[in-house]
């Protein structure tokens, strides 16, 4: 008996997951978008009226929803799932969510005799049309092997996160700070070398030939330098994934200095360019911030100070090699931090490795040191390859330059912090 698939929730992501799944199962589709509901009509989904219908015609239920507070009321609320759904069934929770909201609704349902699993997504709707999506999971072995062929028919890159429901976003809530931190980070630094004097292109060769390449240097500087937009995704969105970060360390008293600076700045974008504005849209505001514009020519570019004007080709390169220095620096913090964070909720060193690497939260630093890494070593210095002088050096660029490196200086003073620790004294 083939397999009845209902799915809820048609943005721009969970469409195209609906409509991998479309391809290989019936499928029934929800969604408070008349519209989106229609375009996957077209791609051979059948339309139901309520959540609670959708519960009633399908065997397993995916969702994929902004919040886990709109998980809980589609679930719960008037005419959702739970009125439709009888013991055997199954829910896949795909949005990106918070563990702790997805397990108490799991233990709710799991009393009706309805179990619950979650496999967030890493991946931008091309990807996911595409089938190379990465699902993260978490749930038992036996809901695991369950759901696996529904899964399979997304994407084959299937990774099994922890054993409890939560474990596959909370990989993705590490994985989502990390990539934000490693983006607005080489963002400001990025500026700041900009205005220094070195050409865009310059910065993306060397950056991405040294130690210092991560998903921004390799994506998105080179679409910056084009004149072209490298994702859609809503600024809103992410500022929620980096605040459930910094909520779960402080929750599971994890420090997480970098990522609480990635937060801040994420917060005083989203105040000022809006709620409906893009992820992309932080590039203008970092611009506006630096004084400064990345692409050379573009209105209102500024020229470039008399200090850095006659530095020569050498000078140049000391500066393209310290630039590489600081981003290096950046990256291996925030995956020491993150890793920290997925450690200490209970997501294995092992997991972590394997899926951060191959997720948007990689980075050159990450690919080096996930590998190899021990528990012991969580606990170790996390002294960076790098020397002290040359981050304080940049730390200096900047200011001379007049470009505000949040986060960068938050890991300069989390460097310093491990190579000096205050020693304790008393006022007398």
């Amino acid at each position: 008996m083939t397999m009845k698939v209902g799915y809820i929730g048609l943005g721009a992501l969970g469409s195209e997951l609906a409509g991998r799944l479309s391809c290989v199962y019936p499928v029934c589709a929800w969604d408070i978008n008349d519209a989106a509901m229609l375009r996957l009509r077209d791609r051979g989904a059948s339309i139901m009226a309520s959540p609670e219908e959708i519960a009633r015609n399908s065997d397993i239920v995916l969702l994929c929803l902004p919040r886990s507070e709109d998980v809980r009321q589609v679930v719960f609320g008037p005419q959702g799932l739970a009125k439709g759904l009888g013991a055997g069934k199954l829910i896949i929770d795909q949005t990106s969510g918070h563990p702790e909201s997805t397990r108490k609704i799991a233990e709710k349902l799991a009393l009706a005799g309805v179990s619950m699993i979650d496999a967030a997504v890493s991946g931008n709707p091309q990807v996911v049309s595409k089938g190379e999506a990465t699902l993260m999971v978490g749930g038992s072995d036996v809901l695991y092997e369950r759901v696996l062929p529904v899964l399979t028919a997304i994407s084959e890159k299937v990774f099994r996160c922890g054993a409890n429901v939560g474990d596959g976003q909370a990989m993705k809530m590490v994985n989502n700070a990390m990539n934000a931190a490693c983006r607005l980070g080489t963002l400001e630094l990025a500026a700041m070398g900009v205005k220094a004097g070195l050409p865009l292109e310059c910065i993306i060769e060397v950056l991405n030939s040294g130690t210092a390449r991560n998903p921004t240097t390799e994506v998105m500087l080179p679409a910056i330098a084009q004149g072209r937009s490298s994702t859609d995704f809503a600024l809103s969105l992410m500022l929620k994934d980096i605040n459930q970060a910094v909520m779960l360390g402080i929750t599971i008293g994890v420090s997480t200095p970098v990522i609480n600076a990635v937060q801040n700045l994420l917060q005083m974008g989203a105040n000022t360019l809006g709620g409906q504005a893009r992820l992309e849209d932080m590039v203008g505001f970092m611009e506006s911030a630096a004084g400064t514009k990345f692409r050379a020519g573009s209105a209102g570019a500024d020229v470039v100070d008399s200090r850095f004007e006659d530095r020569g080709a050498s000078g140049n390169a000391e500066l393209a090699s310290l630039l590489n220095n600081a981003v290096t620096a950046l990256c291996e913090t925030v995956t020491y931090e993150g890793t920290a964070l997925g450690f200490r909720f209970g997501l294995g060193l092992e997991e972590l490795s394997r899926v951060i690497n191959i997720s948007s939260g990689r980075s050159a630093a990450s690919e080096r040191i996930l590998p190899t890494l021990g528990k012991q070593m969580l606990q170790a210095d996390r002294q960076s390859q790098l020397t002290l002088a040359q981050l304080q050096d940049v730390a200096k660029l900047a200011i001379t330059t007049g470009v505000p490196t949040t986060i960068f200086n938050t890991v300069r003073t989390v460097s310093e912090a491990t190579v000096n620790p205050s020693e304790s004294f008393t006022l007398r």
